[in-house]
């Protein structure tokens, strides 16, 4: 059984992280585009946030996707194979990532802050509500297996690390 205080510091714990907020800069422009200020807030309703990029409001109340990823994940997966298809979304960005990340064309623009390998979890929130043939724009904060962030990418066209 718990003790009434460890149960009043995890619950004090969680709120406090599913209120968090974010802030951070994007910066595009090694790939010929700008910056982006991503800031994300609660919203009124319990669960839910606001995405504001640039100083405006552009996805009202959503709600993050937090997924596991698995360990071995197989980054050199064709991407119309049945283990792609296996895949969860937070996996497949992660391999659409890696392959951004080790491909000649793009490997000096992209970087990102962790190794794909060391992700065991990635929480999503999308930027501004619906999907393009991109697969929209979105923030992705990665997650270590002790939970500890590694860090955070918005990913558009291109992906670029938010600090």
């Amino acid at each position: 059984m718990k003790s009434p205080v460890f149960v009043a510091l995890t619950l004090g714990l969680l709120t406090t992280i599913s209120h968090a907020e974010i802030s951070c800069v994007a910066d595009f422009s090694a790939l010929g585009q700008g910056s982006m200020t991503v800031e994300i807030k609660p919203a009124a309703q319990e669960g839910r946030f606001d995405a504001i990029v640039n100083g405006r409001t552009t996805h009202a109340g959503m709600q993050p996707v937090d997924e596991t990823v698995r360990p071995g994940l197989n980054f050199a997966v064709d991407s119309y194979s049945s283990e792609f298809k296996q895949f969860n979304s937070a996996e497949r960005s992660l391999v659409h990532l890696h392959s951004l990340s080790e491909t000649p064309a793009t490997r000096d623009l992209i970087k990102l802050p962790f190794a794909p390998a060391d992700v065991r979890r990635i929480k999503t929130f999308d930027l501004i509500g619906k999907t393009d043939k991109f697969g929209g724009q979105v923030l992705m904060e990665a997650f270590d297996e002790r939970g500890a962030s590694l860090g955070k990418v918005v990913r558009r066209v291109f992906v670029a690390i938010c600090r």
